[in-house]
């Protein structure tokens, strides 16, 4: 169980390590307010539409298998666990585990999706920005 808490947080740290130091670059780059600036940040804006776009799939999986895991939580209250441990019901309680990993497994594909997505958000923020930065030197200029 550890080991599957240990790779999605280390996922998760490299994950946001990687987008973190795309955001710093293109920021410095966008600091120039040079059209290969903006070029670079819609480069990577696509980039992350595109690993978006192609999670679809699994996102919708993800989602799936987390209202498994809620509807299930809700057919086994917590008395039916106690139940099950009392009586040592192995089958139902391994199933219940089994269900948990598929839970977590899909939560962090779901959790992965809205840092793409936070990135994504970022960078149009930065685009929009530089937007504001270039009409005011164009209006400066005039």
């Amino acid at each position: 169980m550890n080991t599957q808490i240990d790779q999605f947080c280390s996922d998760l740290r490299m994950n946001l390590k990687m987008i973190d130091e795309d955001i710093r670059v293109l920021e410095a780059k966008a600091g120039t307010a040079t059209d290969e600036a903006e070029r670079a940040v819609r480069q990577q804006i696509d980039s992350l539409r595109k690993k978006i776009d192609g999670s679809k799939p699994a996102i919708a999986a993800a989602t799936t298998k987390a209202r498994q895991w809620v509807e299930g939580q809700k057919s086994a209250a917590q008395n039916k666990i106690a139940e099950w441990k009392a009586k040592g019901d192995a089958k139902n309680l391994q199933l219940r585990a089994e269900m948990a990993d598929d839970y977590a497994a899909a939560m962090s594909v779901i959790a992965s999706s809205a840092v793409n997505e936070a990135a994504k958000a970022s960078l149009e923020a930065l685009l929009a920005h530089c937007d504001v930065k270039a009409s005011k030197v164009a209006e400066a200029l005039r």
